[in-house]
């Protein structure tokens, strides 16, 4: 009787058990049902009352005020911030608006409003939806990435120009990499192994970017790529090497004057190594390593997970040579930064396919960084450690050209041209930096320095 007993409590406990684990998981799908419509009905409000608000600027609202204003989003780009900053500068008002911000690299006085510090009242789910619609009684002209402002990640993302366009806002989009490469367009196969090596997800979400890069590039009053423009866009409204710039007052000209050629001293060369199969950086280790066996005097500095402050002080005070990347035809922030700071740089340059455009129809020519790849750079790290003053030309061209391209005045005067254009003050952005056409070109001297084509040519 007592194993029977036994064995009857036991099924009854597991029946139980079974009972409250399948009334569990029926709990689970009653919730997860009205909470999906919950926010059906919530996004159905949201649409109504946007483009209500939309019509309303649109009918009923006629700005004041001459000066437009202008937000820069939601992606936490540091350039937003020196974008902003150059236009503020000459009057404008404008402002950074970001879903949050790299505290790893950056600091928060680089940003304006930060969604994450925002609506403290909301859910985070609905955050973006109230900054959205807030943004647009607030600004004028949104910059942007693919990604979009705001609503790029949710279900409503395709209906943003429709709303912009209702409220008779502007959209400028400015690319910044992951937002606009598809990996099945890219022209080069060395960019696109040096992608899958450092960001290999991106090959598996190329048809979302598809869809973002042909929608921005149908429906944005201007796209500002770059280089870039060439991989897949098929659209650009300004032919220049790069909009990127710096604030020349915090990013000063070395006070390293360094005479050592690798044999009677030091040579420090630097290397940001973030993204090392995007940037190559086995290459330069390994380049560095056979120069030392050959018995030059090199000292390579990697500067990982510094804050830009740090980074800044080591170009500033430790650095002969800046290596920034050998793989993608171009360059970056941070070759910018070290041409800025007064030291040779180095990047691939090497297919012309990218690069003669903005020679011929821009200022290209006048750049004085350095142009290696795998397979040239021990040859050219050899001649720039041994040449101490080839060292010092190179780096006083580069500070001129980014006094000349990319400080914060050359950002105002792009963007105060595409906001004229954007309000049909002007008839074409194409020819701005034409080198015989265009006006900015030719404003000052053009930057001497000695390579041709890139080339160090002895």
């Amino acid at each position: 009787m007592k194993e029977v007993w036994l064995v009857r409590v036991i099924f009854l406990l597991r029946f139980e058990i079974g009972f409250i684990e399948n009334m569990r998981s029926v709990l689970i799908l009653v919730l997860g049902f009205f909470r999906k419509l919950f926010f059906c009905l919530f996004l159905s409000v949201y649409c109504i009352c946007v483009f209500l608000c939309a019509g309303y600027l649109n009918f009923f609202v006629r700005k004041k005020n001459k000066i437009p204003r202008v937000v820069w989003g939601s992606t936490p780009l540091i350039n937003n911030s020196y974008w902003s900053r150059s236009l503020r500068a000459e009057g404008f008002l404008s402002e950074t608006f970001t879903l949050d911000f790299y505290s790893g690299i950056n600091q928060r006085a680089d940003w304006d409003k930060v969604l994450s510090e925002e609506f403290l009242w909301a859910p985070n789910i609905i955050k973006p939806y109230i900054a959205f619609l807030e943004s647009l009684f607030r600004y004028d002209i949104f910059v942007i990435s693919f990604n979009g402002f705001f609503l790029g990640n949710t279900p409503i993302c395709y209906l943003q120009s429709n709303i912009f366009k209702l409220a008779r806002k502007k959209v400028i989009v400015l690319p910044y990499g992951s937002d606009s490469y598809i990996y099945n367009r890219i022209r080069s196969v060395n960019l696109l192994h040096g992608l899958l090596m450092s960001y290999p997800i991106s090959a598996r979400n190329q048809k979302k970017i598809a869809k973002d890069v042909d929608y921005w590039c149908e429906k944005a009053d201007v796209v500002i790529p770059g280089m870039m423009g060439a991989d897949g866009l098929g659209r650009w409204d300004v032919l220049l090497p790069s909009a990127l710039s710096v604030d020349l007052d915090i990013w000063k000209p070395s006070v390293r004057k360094n005479c050592a050629n690798g044999f009677n001293g030091v040579v420090t060369i630097s290397h940001a190594p973030n993204h090392r199969g995007f940037k190559g950086s086995e290459f330069l280790i390994d380049a560095v390593g056979i120069l030392k066996s050959e018995g030059l005097n090199i000292e390579l500095k990697l500067l990982e997970h510094l804050k830009n402050s740090d980074v800044q002080r080591v170009l500033y005070e430790e650095t002969d040579i800046l290596v920034e990347q050998l793989i993608f035809t171009g360059h970056g922030l941070n070759g910018l930064e070290g041409m800025a700071s007064g030291i040779p740089t180095i990047s691939n340059l090497e297919d012309e396919s990218y690069t003669m455009p903005v020679r011929r129809w821009s200022y290209f020519d006048e750049c004085p960084l350095v142009s290696a790849s795998p397979e040239t750079l021990v040859e050219v790290l050899r001649k720039l450690v041994t040449r101490p003053e080839l060292r010092n030309k190179l780096g006083t061209a580069g500070r001129a050209y980014a006094e000349k391209y990319h400080g914060l005045d050359s950002s105002h005067y792009l963007f105060s041209n595409v906001i004229d254009y954007v309000y049909g003050k002007k008839d074409s952005l194409i020819n701005l930096y034409h080198p015989l056409l265009g006006e900015y070109p030719n404003r000052m001297p053009k930057v001497q320095h000695p390579l041709i084509n890139s080339q160090i040519i002895d």
